[in-house]
């Protein structure tokens, strides 16, 4: 075999090779985000679900109201309950994406490469360039 169809062949390996590494990589990106719109969509139809039941009841313990003050304390309890809410789906939307992230982070990594520290890990350019030298 001349070193020409050498080269030629071993450039064919590693543009497959690169090809279905990209394969798998956008498979397991997709999870990921797949995983990820189905938490949000959980999550905010959760929220409405509970800001809704917040509203109901308040409602419902304004017309109970004898007083001002007794309506200016709903309000207020209102408020805080609706500040709470936010908060707390604030906190689990980020869990959920910082979540998605690492996720996403740990499938971008080559397999025999993730347990190694990232300053003694291999670029891929640096690895198909490596495969094209040895070809030639």
């Amino acid at each position: 075999m001349r070193k020409s169809e050498k080269a030629t062949r071993g450039a064919a390996d590693l543009q497959a090779h690169l090809a279905d590494a990209w394969s798998q990589q956008f498979g397991r990106s997709g999870e990921s985000f797949g995983r990820l719109f189905s938490a949000m969509r959980d999550e905010f139809t959760g929220f409405v679900q509970r800001r809704l039941d917040a509203n109901i009841t308040t409602m419902r313990e304004w017309s109970e109201c004898r007083s001002f003050n007794d309506a200016v304390a709903l309000q207020q309890r209102w408020v805080q309950c609706a500040v709470e809410q936010y908060v707390e789906q604030g906190n689990r939307v980020l869990e959920s994406c910082r979540q998605a992230a690492g996720d996403i982070t740990e499938s971008a990594q080559p397999r025999a490469e993730a347990g190694k520290p990232v300053t003694e890990r291999k670029h891929s350019g640096h690895r198909a360039a490596e495969e094209i030298k040895e070809a030639a």
